[in-house]
């Protein structure tokens, strides 16, 4: 008998479908293959005295004592940042090996040259300082672009880029 590649397929079909259903069907049944009876195991339980019962109070709540708050009128008390005299800027920092000369150089156009600037990462709260230089051939695809080893005090060259704060 010679089957067709599509016949084959289908009686292949078939078979695997059968034998879900009935392993299926078996395992919903409960019973063991080789019909074993099963035994019922009594679990015994036991409780410890901890001493609980014996003391009404350790199991009562504790009231602390304190002031009574207000009651709540819908406003809330509002934040105001802390007056840094324009001097905070956030955005994206990246990294360049610059010249060893400038080991805490950085470069931005938003920050007076010269200036000390301090980065603080936004993501893990770790800061570091450095010194705002001209130097050529930085992207400005970022708002600052720091020297290798000052970025890597505030995180992994492999993050890079991250969300900074800058102060000055």
């Amino acid at each position: 008998m010679n089957l067709t590649r599509i016949d084959r397929n289908r009686l292949t079909v078939a078979i695997v479908a059968t034998i879900i259903l009935l392993s299926t069907a078996f395992m919903a049944s409960g019973k063991s293959p080789n019909g074993a009876s099963e035994s019922t195991v009594k679990a015994t339980t036991t409780t410890f005295d901890l001493g609980l019962a014996t003391d009404a109070d350790a199991d009562a709540p504790a009231n602390l004592d304190g002031p009574v708050s207000a009651d709540p009128n819908g406003q809330g008390q509002i934040a105001y940042p802390a007056d840094n005299n324009g001097q905070l800027i956030r955005g994206i920092a990246s990294f360049k090996r610059f010249p060893d000369s400038v080991k805490t150089g950085c470069s931005t156009n938003r920050i007076p040259l010269g200036a000390t600037i301090t980065v603080r990462n936004l993501n893990n709260g770790r800061k570091s300082t450095c010194t705002n230089i001209n130097i050529g051939g930085v992207s400005t695809s970022f708002d600052i672009v720091l020297n290798a080893p000052v970025f890597e005090a505030i995180a992994e060259l492999a993050d890079a880029p991250i969300p900074v704060e800058l102060t000055w």
